[in-house]
């Protein structure tokens, strides 16, 4: 017997040291996004970094405060949110109060060519236009005053009045700001309940957007700027106009993808003229400012099954099937392509799809897609760009926090 109740000794502890092995042993799984991930991003010698900011030389303008340290202010909004490390709130301040000092009417810019105006916004130096006419876009005042309102929101909600004086003041600056587009000659009424903002006249023939009905990611990064303000200053100088651009939105430019239960739209459309199918990277600014005006500015035009129907959208452009996964170039596949989806190298939007997780708060499954495509990405220096980096970890973080 002696021989067998060894066997079954050695028998047990080996079962036990398989289960050690196969469910207690195990290394956990390295998590898509970590703190000091961003720290290491952030702190990196870029233009935007703390450590340098501002490097900026005379040529910066608009264009690049818009593209460039908005998402960098929206990711320290979001980092605050996610850890409560007051650190993200004091860099934030230090840039934004500098890119206060930088606007038109400080530095005794002429905003729009011709004008005589100098203006408490950003004019891009005729970035657009070849250097023919200076120009402030919508669009640039939206991105640049929404991190700002974020944070603003921030110290207002959390009560931390070591930075009260500074968030009055850029709250005040942040109006000025807003209101260069909000004129009567750039608003256009389509029914009692539809409108549409449009670009300023001046520049007419030279700028692209100047006298049209607004692209759709332009005017809502710039509506949800302007819901904030409302909040905030518990007033409503823009909140007939928002909610008749939301509408605009709902029930006029988005239309609806039975396959996919989602909604698509157009990169700009006039008066029903169809233009082509918006673009991943800008089709994130469009829902980003519905997300915004509906989940930090308390606007409710788009309820629950519209939202969940924008979070599908993920599901739509990331082919999961594929190993590694493919992506659409565009929300919606235009009639000049030969097929819907394409490989990183094929792809210039690839990336961009990153910074789509706040959506994951209407779906969880987002953030598994999203893993997936940034571990194949990790290492590739299309995925390596610092702004995407900083905002696509910053908005994973911050949505995780809000799910716990």
């Amino acid at each position: 017997m002696r021989p067998f109740k060894t066997l079954i000794i050695l028998l047990v502890n080996l079962i036990a040291l398989l289960f050690f092995v196969f469910f207690v042993a195990q290394p956990s799984e390295k998590p898509i996004a970590t703190k000091e991930e961003y720290d290491e991003y952030f702190y990196r010698d870029f233009a935007w970094s703390i450590n340098n900011f501002p490097t900026n030389s005379s040529t910066y303008n608009g264009a690049q405060y818009a593209w460039g340290w908005s998402n960098v202010g929206n990711s320290l909004v979001n980092m605050y949110k996610a850890t409560g490390d007051p650190k993200y709130l004091e860099y934030f301040a230090q840039q934004a109060e500098y890119i206060f000092t930088q606007t038109d009417e400080k530095l005794g810019i002429e905003s729009f060519s011709g004008t005589g105006l100098s203006l408490p916004g950003w004019s891009d130096g005729g970035y657009y236009t070849s250097g023919k006419f200076n120009y402030i876009y919508p669009v640039h005042t939206g991105m640049i005053i929404l991190p700002i309102l974020r944070f603003v929101d921030t110290v207002k909600s959390n009560e931390l009045s070591e930075y009260d004086k500074i968030a009055n003041q850029f709250l005040k600056s942040s109006g000025d700001a807003l209101a260069i587009h909000n004129q009567d000659t750039m608003w256009k009424d389509f029914s009692d309940t539809e409108g549409f903002y449009l670009g300023h006249q001046h520049g007419e023939g030279v700028v692209s957007e100047a006298g049209k009905i607004g692209v759709p990611n332009r005017i809502s990064i710039y509506i949800a700027a302007a819901g904030l303000y409302d909040k905030l200053t518990k007033g409503s100088i823009y909140t007939e106009r928002i909610e008749k651009s939301l509408n605009y939105f709902k029930y006029s430019l988005f239309k609806f993808d039975k396959d996919f239960n989602t909604y698509y739209w157009s990169y700009y459309e006039e008066q029903n003229i169809e233009k082509p199918w918006e673009d991943i990277s800008h089709a994130r600014i469009t829902i980003y400012g519905i997300y915004i005006l509906h989940e930090e500015a308390g606007f409710s035009v788009f309820n629950k099954q519209d939202l969940d129907r924008l979070a599908n959208i993920v599901f739509k452009v990331v082919d999961e099937k594929s190993s590694p996964p493919l992506v659409r170039k565009y929300i919606h596949k235009r009639d000049e392509e030969n097929k819907a989806y394409y490989s990183m190298d094929e792809n210039p939007y690839y990336s961009s799809i990153l910074r789509w997780s706040f959506l994951g708060i209407y779906n969880e499954e987002i953030l598994e897609v999203l893993k997936t495509l940034s571990s194949e990405m990790k290492n590739d220096e299309k995925a390596t760009n610092l702004r995407l980096r900083l905002n696509s970890i910053a908005s994973y973080l911050y949505t995780k926090e809000k799910l716990n």
